[in-house]
Order: structure tokens, then C-alpha cells, then sequence
């Protein structure tokens, strides 16, 4: 134990009591400083006028700079606390805000047309433009007729484009619908109208077809088929399309790197 005794071994020691003594210290006075910089105070004023659409005046701006620097108080003193341990929000918002800088970085570099083509192509069947129908029906109520099909019968032979908005009953939705989607028709109608819509001919007044509403004598004017659609039609769509995959595919890169650095034991 001489050692202890040596000069040279206090020397070290206390030495190394002084620098850790000092550098705590300097943690503290650093942690007691809150700089607003230029850059904070920009960021505070375009975060404003992108909310609200106007520059924020001097005394608002102040009322944001003030609001920063009480949150960066509260901020720091909760880590003192240990206030952010084991707490579920944090932790998926941390892993949220890493989530978004690793999609970021994936989209760097803007996709070019030849990689949006490639795409295209590749997955071409996801932009077929659908069916477009345009018709026009006339509504029989069940709850304002004792027979609503035999109504509808009745002046099917009798209805013609002169007189069928004078005919049925008042209807909630629309009596006319020009280039619909069959995603549109069940929607306001439901699948079995659109079933018995889709084998209608062109051109003629047809019915009665049933809705969730009640009967209805409908006539065809047109009919679209799905086709394939041209790449100038689809650009939109294969540029989200193809950045959100890449986004995923940088994620699943990033996640397997991760899970590299680290020793998982699940404990059951």
C-alpha cells in the first residue's frame, strides 16, 4: 500500500478530482445558459407565418421568444427530475422524430423520370383509370308509397327525357351523376344498385333497380370502360408511391443496422 503514500500517485488523484470537479461545474454553468440565436428567432417567426399566414408583430414575436425560453426552462429542469425515464410518450416520440430523419435522408435525392418510369411500368395495374358512368334515375320512396316497384312499373313505359324531373319522389342525393366511379355509386347507392346499373344498355330508361333508399327507373347515357392509364396521367401518384416505398426501405435498412449494434434478450 506505499503507493497510496507516493507523491506522484496524489498528485494523480487530486488531480483528477479537480478536472471532474471542474467539469461538472461547467456542465452546470452550460446548463444555465439559454442562448435565443438569430436562427431560433427566424425559425420562431417562419413557424408563425406558416400557421397563420401573416409575419408575427414585434410584440408577438417577443410573446414566442419568451414562450421558448420558458419551455427550454421547463425542458431542462424535467431532465434534472428524470422526468423523461420511462415515459411512454417520450419514448415514441423520440423514436417518431428518428423515424423521420432516417425518411428524410431517404429522400434527399429527388427521384428522376427515369426511376418514376421504371416504377410505372413495374406496377403499372395500380393506376388503371377506373369505370365512369353518367346517368340519370328517378327516385320511389317506400316510406310515400304503399307499392313503390308498381309505381315505378307503372310509369316506366310513360317516362321520357321531357318529363322525368317532374316524375318520383324528392331524393337526398343527386338526380343526375356525370363520369361516377363505381367507388362513388356504392358509396351513395350501394353495390347491389351498382350491380344492376353495370348491365344496363346505354340510352334507354330501364328499371325499377333497387338502392338502400328504395326503387328507382334509371337511364344510362354513358359508359366509360377502366382502362390503363398513360404516365403523365399516373405522375402524381407514382411520385408518393415510389417515395413512400423508398422511405420504407430506408427504414428497414436502417432498422437491420440497428439491431446489429445491440444484444436482444427477450425474458418471458
Amino acid at each position: 500500500m506505499r503507493f497510496i503514500r507516493d507523491p506522484l500517485f496524489i498528485f494523480i488523484v487530486v488531480g483528477i478530482l479537480l478536472f471532474a470537479i471542474d467539469s461538472a461545474r461547467q456542465q452546470e454553468s452550460t446548463d444555465r445558459n439559454i442562448v435565443v440565436s438569430k436562427n431560433d428567432i427566424q425559425r420562431l417567426h417562419d413557424q408563425w407565418l406558416s400557421q397563420m399566414g401573416t409575419a408575427p408583430t414585434p410584440t408577438e414575436l417577443d410573446g414566442l421568444i419568451d414562450s421558448y425560453i420558458r419551455e427550454e426552462m421547463f425542458v431542462r429542469e424535467a431532465r434534472k427530475l428524470g422526468l423523461e425515464r420511462d415515459d411512454v410518450i417520450i419514448r415514441r416520440r423520440l423514436a417518431q422524430k428518428l423515424q423521420f430523419v432516417v425518411e428524410d435522408r431517404a429522400l434527399l435525392e429527388p427521384p428522376g423520370d427515369l426511376d418514376l418510369r421504371g416504377y410505372f411500368d413495374r406496377h403499372q395495374e395500380r393506376y388503371e383509370v377506373a369505370e365512369r358512368l353518367t346517368f340519370s334515375h328517378v327516385f320511389f320512396s317506400p316510406e310515400r308509397r304503399d307499392d313503390a316497384n308498381k309505381d315505378a312499373t307503372k310509369l316506366l313505359g310513360s317516362i321520357h327525357d321531357g318529363n322525368w324531373r317532374e316524375l318520383g319522389d324528392s331524393f337526398m342525393l343527386r338526380r343526375t351523376y356525370t363520369q361516377a366511379t363505381p367507388t362513388e355509386i356504392r358509396r351513395d347507392f350501394g353495390s347491389r344498385f351498382m350491380t344492376s346499373l353495370s348491365s344496363l344498355p346505354v340510352g334507354t330508361w330501364r328499371g325499377p333497380i333497387v338502392s338502400g333508399y328504395g326503387q328507382h327507373l334509371v337511364k344510362l347515357t354513358q359508359r366509360n370502360p377502366a382502362r390503363e392509364s398513360s404516365f403523365d396521367e399516373a405522375i402524381d401518384r407514382v411520385r408518393n408511391d415510389f417515395n413512400l416505398e423508398r422511405r420504407n426501405e430506408v427504414n428497414e435498412a436502417e432498422l437491420s443496422a440497428m439491431r446489429e449494434n445491440y444484444r436482444i434478450r427477450i425474458e418471458r
